[in-house]
């Protein structure tokens, strides 16, 4: 009987180490889930601020084109009066014969 007792106790032992063992996976399981979970919601978050983000290139690379279109007309504009500027000297000269004929 003593033997069975021994061996009962031992069984139970076993048992315990086993489920002490199994609670302690459970509890690092349960912390990896819960780890998992919190990836998942900043692996969210990122991807609402990464379409933000793209939301603003987009936006950025229309404004730049249209600066860019508004600076090649002002760049015309400079260009035609830089032209006009180069002949009015050429328009003084004319209106002053022209007046001293009158």
């Amino acid at each position: 009987m003593n033997s069975k007792a021994t061996a009962t106790e031992e069984a139970r032992a076993d048992i315990r180490e086993h489920a002490q063992a199994t609670v302690s996976d459970l509890g690092s399981l349960a912390q990896e889930v819960s780890g998992g979970s919190e990836l998942r919601d900043m692996l969210m978050r990122v991807a609402k601020q990464t379409a933000s983000l793209d939301i603003c290139i987009r936006e950025t690379q229309q404004s730049l084109a249209t600066s860019q279109a508004a600076a090649a007309r002002l760049a015309d504009r400079v260009d035609s009066a830089s032209e006009q500027l180069k002949s009015l000297p050429k328009t003084i000269d004319i209106i002053k014969v022209a007046s001293a004929d009158m």
